[in-house]
């Protein structure tokens, strides 16, 4: 029997926020599968948490540019404290063009989009500004690459519309997506507005859900095999990428799931 205990299936369980989420989803139901189970056998190397919260204070006005990048500076040695330094360096010289203008009272603002019974996708702003009248949220992003496929994109994008500006508050608003991806050594703003990319229709996206879950759910014995096959075969380490290749996958016939 099967145990289910084990961290990886906990993985499973929590949907990833809908920026991580829209990196796991492909129009193919293997590549699905294959990133999905990844996901969950993998630990990111870098995480932007920290700066995360930095940035936020610098836009909230609760610390200066001086300040955030001395915040940077002092986190604690990590894999991840130099491209934490670089993130909010380079945040911090885009804020001061940008002059955001954020509001405190939505400075915890989230929200959900539902794809299943009991499931949902997170979806909270990093901040949310008030500009000419109107709330606008904006989401930042650490990553050093923008690695997103067009299909990926147009997916964000339209998770962000139902879940945010379907809101009554949000409904006329504008958003911005802030990327700020590492070209030549030196990190640039690379920023999207909400209509830049075409929306999902009702069909795409219900066929993209459905297969979503068809590889969540052909995850957890695959997961399950490969915990077992570790334990009993001891072996050299493996990277995921090399173990995720190695993955039998008992695929149903083309056609039988999304598109």
């Amino acid at each position: 029997m099967t145990d289910y205990s084990n961290p990886l299936f906990r993985k499973l369980d929590r949907i990833p926020a809908a920026p991580n989420f829209v990196r796991y989803n492909f129009e193919e139901l293997q590549r699905t599968l294959k990133a999905y189970v990844a996901f969950a056998k993998g630990m990111p190397t870098i995480s932007y948490v920290e700066g995360l919260k930095i940035i936020k204070d610098l836009v909230l006005g609760l610390i200066d540019v001086d300040q955030a990048a001395k915040a940077a500076r002092r986190l604690k040695e990590s894999p991840s404290k130099e491209a934490l330094v670089d993130f909010v360096d380079a945040f911090c010289g885009y804020a001061e063009t940008r002059q955001y203008v954020a509001t405190p009272s939505y400075a915890e603002f989230s929200t959900s989009f539902p794809i299943a019974r009991e499931l949902f996708i997170p979806v909270k702003p990093t901040l949310v500004a008030r500009e000419a009248g109107q709330l606008k949220p904006i989401f930042v992003f650490g990553w050093k690459s923008v690695p997103l496929t067009l299909f990926q994109r147009r997916l964000l994008m339209t998770i962000l519309e139902d879940a945010i500006f379907s809101l009554t508050d949000f409904e006329s608003s504008d958003a911005e997506i802030v990327f700020l991806p590492e070209v030549d050594g030196i990190r640039t703003a690379e920023v999207w507005h909400r209509g830049d990319y075409e929306l999902l229709s009702q069909t795409e996206l219900k066929n993209q859900i459905e297969l979503f879950l068809a590889a969540r759910s052909m995850a957890y014995p695959l997961i399950a095999e490969w915990l077992v096959t570790r334990a009993n075969a001891p072996a050299e380490p493996q990277s995921d990428y090399e173990d995720s290749r190695q993955i039998r996958l008992d695929l149903p016939p083309p056609g039988t799931h999304g598109k």
